[in-house]
């Protein structure tokens, strides 16, 4: 086994263990959905989440071209997978059985603390990329799609108007499935 497969091991447990919080929220909401009401933003956010875990995880593939032999850079790349974990903590609501549950509201109350982890996520996400071989060449290309999502996100922070919240979702999920389209994986986040 190559030192890239031991330490992706480690990392597909930490990736695993958020997109199964995630999976396992949603499952919880289903079962639940008589006492669930307005369900858009969460799902739209989660959904977001979720594509951005799987970009996250293909965007390791780049990293087996660094030789991991310090702890610093091995814990700058795990910190965006630990950041992930919590990211879903952030988001997900604990359904209780005998409560009914306004996602909506659920979300208002939790998104500065969601979207401050984005933001952190974003900046741990590049942080690794100076580790990559091709980081002097690509630097620009990877930057601009951080920058693009951060100032969106930024913006929701300042604001509980619930058409802004809906067209910056829509427009970060058409802009994350646009780029899965037409670009290549390219670091830890993928655009």
């Amino acid at each position: 086994m190559s030192k890239f497969e031991f330490i992706m091991m480690f990392v597909s447990v930490v990736v695993a263990f958020a997109m199964a919080e995630l999976l396992m929220s949603w499952g919880r909401i289903i079962r639940n959905r008589q006492r669930i009401s307005q369900p858009w933003l969460l799902a739209g956010w989660s959904a977001w989440l979720l594509t951005i875990m799987t970009y996250h995880y293909l965007g390791f593939w780049e990293y087996q071209a660094y030789d991991f032999t310090r702890v610093g850079p091995m814990l700058l790349f795990l910190a965006a997978p630990i950041m992930m974990v919590l990211l879903t903590y952030a988001l997900m609501p604990e359904i209780r059985h005998y409560k009914t549950t306004n996602l909506q509201e659920h979300f208002f109350q939790q998104k500065n603390w969601f979207f401050a982890m984005v933001i952190i996520f974003l900046c741990l996400s590049r942080a690794s990329d100076p580790l990559l071989p091709d980081f002097s060449e690509t630097w620009l290309q990877r930057l601009f799609g951080t920058i693009v999502v951060s100032l969106s996100v930024i913006w929701l922070f300042f604001t509980r108007n619930i058409k802004v919240h809906l067209a910056l979702m829509i427009f970060n999920l058409t802009y994350l499935l646009t780029v899965s389209v037409y670009f290549p994986v390219r670091g830890l986040t993928a655009f």
